[in-house]
């Protein structure tokens, strides 16, 4: 966007005349000296029109809030050059509620990159609220975290992350932040009750207000009836539902495929008994190049209920057509569920309900919270720092958090510290061997047979490219499978000495950490496509990686050095892990969330039919439950318990995961009823631990609702 955008068109002409003035005297002067360095001057003044003349144009490509019938009830619009924060509320159609001066990144234009000091331009949502724990002077003492990356500027290849709204505590000055919005300490007070999550942002260069609410030519419309389809897609399990993606820019744009994302949803809809859903009002508000739609939507299966936000973002294709490249979902209480029980929930368009129909389990929550700035802890330091706390979910908003938290990461980024010729930074993650393997020492092997000789310098060449990517595809696999076959793909002689990669430890010693650290019953393993380069003749991959197993969890890039010896293989001379927090916890939750969501439902059958050995199987022998410790006086408590009175009703809503250092944790509603008419309402809180097999409770919490 250009700051230019309020001028009106023949001012656009007058610019141009001013500019040709301004070069006539030098034009003329070198017209007689040299005409053709005369030629050069003049072709160049009229590049640079040319290019602002475009730059308008495409600016007047997107206008904010240009349409009125779908619009949220409230939003914020921030007008980057006039530096000027507006909130609106739809009262026909706009009104304007508040209006105060702000700040926003030291350089103008749209983020691109981390550490660019660009505040970013399209649409964002307020996640939640910062209510402690920050630095006053930089921060005012409050903040609220927009969802910035979204799906298309994750697509757009755009990075950074932690952009807040937030204070200052001594005055603020124009274009000052490293790129969140900044307002005064009076306004963000004034202004905070409004600031609820899920509340629509607009961050553009340019706001015409004398031309809000203009027609969109029925764009509006015609994607708030998309949406509808969509959702009844998805209740009747119809292959429909896919024609709305985009399948190769929704792989971009989220952490996991379209192919895997589909093959996930048609397994579930062959196993769940039933789906409905209910959305209420729709809002549409166009992007910079795409269009956002929203609803509060409840969603009901045999498994779980849930309530909550969903987003989906939209583009045109080649042919014209609006697909989805991208979908957000935030858990939060609405009262949807508690009209649904009482037959209150109106939808806006009930999806068809047939009674053979069968479900599908939610998106987990996201876990998009600021990262940590500056420079990676050391290991150490970062899993005690991740035993002290919980990573509390964005999936629970509404609650203020109080406890310190980490400043955006745009106010503290810092480079990456260098990779010595030592490392000094943990190995790559590993898996130990197979029982048959761990029986026989690796290094017990005889050497590989393989001749020894300088490397032919590699070439980035497509073929190269390729042969990274499997190769480290199945460097991933052998990983998680934890499968003896890991060890092949490491050149045992020259790993950690080859003269252009960097030095360390020799296999033997990296292997011998390896089965140290991930002897273990069980491990997960999730890894991005890797980016590849060529580092003094050798290919370099660097993956975004997170490897979970009992009771730790790290995350971060992974990095191999890779040469091709004279079989013309690719095997590892070098491997470093820099552990950092790469966005991954939501996409392991994708993973694991199905089992879970099936382990608990089982869980609450059993503890509803009160069969006390099918209830107890979901514990691990050391579970801690309301003071209880251990699994024989959890079972003995319930046994007496339920020798009186026995279970009666058993209900889970608003099922919320967030990763935990131990495993899982996983917070829901809860009510419960016994046989002799007693009941109560609350939160029920569990840790999940994995045992090899399946997801167990270690620990259970209970705050009961207080009654009105």
């Amino acid at each position: 966007m250009n700051c230019m955008h309020f001028l009106p068109v023949p001012n656009w002409w007058l610019l141009r005349a001013r500019l040709v003035y301004a070069f006539r005297g030098a034009l003329s002067e070198r017209a007689r000296r040299a005409p053709g360095m005369a030629l050069v001057l003049f072709l160049c003044c009229q590049l640079v029109f040319a290019h602002i003349w475009s730059t308008h144009l495409w600016a007047d490509s997107w206008q904010p809030l240009r349409h009125s019938e779908d619009l949220p009830p409230r939003l914020v619009a921030v007008d980057k050059a006039r530096q000027t924060f507006l909130l609106y509320e739809k009262k026909s159609p706009l009104k304007l509620k508040y209006r105060y001066n702000c700040a926003t990144g030291q350089v103008t234009g749209d983020k691109q990159a981390r550490n660019d000091l660009r505040t970013p331009e399209g649409i964002y949502f307020v996640d939640y609220k910062i209510a402690g724990g920050l630095d006053f002077k930089e921060y005012g003492g409050i903040a609220y975290t927009l969802n910035y990356p979204n799906p298309v500027d994750r697509l757009r290849g755009k990075t950074g992350y932690g952009i807040w709204i937030h204070s200052k505590g001594f005055g603020i000055e124009p274009y000052s932040t490293r790129g969140c919005v900044a307002i005064g300490l009076r306004d963000i007070g004034e202004v905070g009750p409004d600031l609820v999550p899920g509340t629509a942002v607009v961050l553009a260069e340019t706001l015409d207000e004398q031309h809000l609410s203009r027609s969109d030519g029925g764009s509006a419309a015609h994607l708030r009836r998309l949406m509808h389809e969509w959702s009844q897609a998805w209740a009747a399990r119809s292959t429909a539902m896919f024609g709305y993606y985009d399948a190769e820019a929704y792989t971009r744009a989220m952490p996991e495929s379209f192919a895997a994302f589909r093959l996930n949803k048609e397994r579930l809809f062959k196993i769940l008994d039933f789906i409905n859903i209910y959305n209420r009002k729709i809002h549409v508000l166009e992007g910079p190049g795409y269009w956002v739609t929203w609803a509060e939507q409840f969603y009901t299966a045999s498994n779980l209920s849930t309530e909550g936000i969903r987003r989906l973002y939209w583009q045109k294709g080649k042919d014209g057509a609006f697909r989805i490249v991208g979908m957000e979902w935030t858990p939060r209480n609405l009262g949807m569920q508690a009209d649904f029980q009482k037959g209150l929930l109106v939808a806006e368009a009930r999806p068809p309900q047939a009674s053979d129909a069968a479900a599908e389990a939610p998106l987990p929550p996201r876990l998009d919270m600021p990262e940590k700035a500056g420079d990676a802890a050391p290991a150490g330091q970062q899993q005690q720092a991740a035993d002290e706390k919980l990573l509390a979910a964005v999936s629970d908003p509404l609650v203020p958090r109080s406890r310190p938290v980490a400043p955006p990461a745009e106010v503290n980024w810092g480079t990456p510290p260098a990779e010595g010729p030592a490392g000094g930074e943990p190995e790559a993650p590993a898996a130990p061997p197979s029982p048959e393997a761990a029986r026989t020492p690796v290094e017990a092997a005889p050497p590989a047979k393989e001749p020894v000789a300088e490397d032919a310098p590699l070439l980035l060449t497509p073929e190269v490219r390729a042969a990274v990517e499997s190769r480290v595809r199945d460097w991933d696999a052998a990983l998680a499978r934890r499968s003896p076959e890991l060890a092949d793909f490491y050149d045992r002689q020259e790993y950690g000495r080859h003269k252009d990669a960097p030095r360390g430890e020799s296999h033997a010693a990296m292997w011998k950490e390896m089965e140290r650290r991930f002897k273990a019953p069980w491990l997960h393993v999730v890894s991005r496509a890797p980016a590849i380069e060529v580092q003094n003749g050798l290919a370099v991959s660097s993956s975004d990686m997170l490897v979970a197993l009992p009771g730790r969890m790290e995350q971060g890039v992974n990095r191999l050095w890779w040469h091709k010896g004279r079989d013309g293989a690719l095997r590892i001379v070098a491997a470093r892990f820099q552990p950092e927090d790469r966005g991954l916890s939501a996409e392991y939750l994708d993973r694991v969330s199905d089992e879970v969501g099936v382990m608990l439902e089982a869980w609450r059958k059993a503890w509803e039919a009160g069969h006390l050995d099918g209830y107890m199987a979901f514990y691990t022998p050391d579970i801690v439950q309301q003071g209880r410790r251990g699994i024989a006086a959890v079972r003995a408590q319930k046994k007496k318990l339920w020798g009186k009175v026995r279970p009666a009703q058993v209900q889970l809503s608003g099922l919320r995961l967030t990763v935990d250092a131990g495993g899982l944790r996983a917070d829901m509603g809860q009510f419960y009823e016994d046989s002799a008419g007693h009941n109560d309402r609350g939160t029920k809180t569990l840790l999940l631990r994995h045992d090899g097999g399946q997801w167990r409770i270690a620990r259970e919490e209970w705050a009961a609702a207080p009654r009105p």
